[in-house]
């Protein structure tokens, strides 16, 4: 009776396992370089078939972007395809080999003060939705976001805005004017990529629209240097970056070049207000585990 009840067992696991491998025959994992053709596509036939709201925009008031489809009377109006703008970035695949992604950002309003960089915290609302209309998230009163643990298209497209002013009610509550707007349309490779998250589909191009109020620029380990001054490697994007290769990004290592003083004691030992280089070797004291 064991024996056949553990048969039994071992059966129905079998047949489990083989049931769920042929239900996700469709599910294969793919390269980026494959992928993105099939985004850009998807994404451009949207960008053609689509428009929002321009004409709203030639005034600093709140408003909402509203992305509609280019049928009966909007028939005429101007697509988004011959609005956008394209930033190119570059995804590493499994073999190292670099992947040209086109990030498509339309920019309704482009903020009167500063953009905030890529590694820095923003004060922002926003809508997430699908190439098919489904929207996957929103968030109409603003929220604090920290764009180091962002999506890589999204900080990316939130760099490209401005911020606004603000003022402070008689109840103390603020009102922000004059603010970026934009749209941002990215593929999956600098979205989710092959995971998925909240009802969004695995290799789904997201699209967002985002009002940026303002930002704090961000130091992660208080160590004295913003985070996006750590970018060492000189891309842009301090990322990644480890200069003493301790697998801990220098943006969140308390000591850079790994020799046991903290960076932050590094910087400026003598308080000239001036990055020491005791050696004159073109490395500061503070990379450089010889100082």
């Amino acid at each position: 009776m064991k024996k056949k009840l553990l048969f039994l067992i071992l059966f129905l696991l079998v047949f489990t396992k083989c049931k769920k491998d042929d239900d996700n025959d469709e599910y294969v994992v793919r390269e980026y370089g494959e992928q993105v053709n099939v985004d850009h596509q998807i994404i451009e036939d949207f960008l053609k078939t689509h428009t929002y709201n321009y004409e709203d925009f030639n005034n600093q008031s709140n408003i909402d972007i509203r992305i509609d489809t280019l049928i009966n009377t909007n028939s005429s109006r101007i697509s988004l395809y011959d609005q956008v703008n394209i930033k190119t970035i570059d995804v590493d695949d499994s073999e190292g080999n670099k992947v040209s992604h086109n990030l498509y950002y339309i920019i309704a309003r482009q903020g009167i003060n500063e953009s905030p960089s890529v590694a820095d915290s923003v004060y922002i609302s926003y809508d997430g939705l699908l190439t098919d209309g489904y929207v996957f998230d929103k968030r109409k009163f603003p929220i604090w976001l920290d764009l180091a643990n962002a999506l890589e298209g999204f900080r990316e497209g939130i760099s490209e805005l401005r911020t606004g002013n603000f003022t402070e009610n008689s109840n103390g509550t603020i009102s922000y004017n004059s603010f970026g707007v934009g749209i941002f349309i990215m593929p999956s490779g600098i979205g989710y990529f092959e995971n998925t998250s909240s009802g969004i589909p695995e290799y789904s191009p997201l699209i967002f629209s985002v009002k940026l109020m303002t930002y704090t620029p961000t130091d992660h380990d208080n160590d004295g240097i913003l985070s996006i001054f750590e970018d060492i490697d000189g891309d842009g994007r301090p990322f990644r970056d480890d200069t003493d290769g301790d697998r801990l990004w220098n943006m969140y290592d308390v000591d850079d070049d790994g020799d046991g003083i903290l960076t932050v004691n590094e910087i400026d030992k003598n308080n000239d207000n001036l990055i020491d280089d005791s050696n004159n070797d073109g490395i500061p004291d503070y990379l450089d585990p010889d100082n």
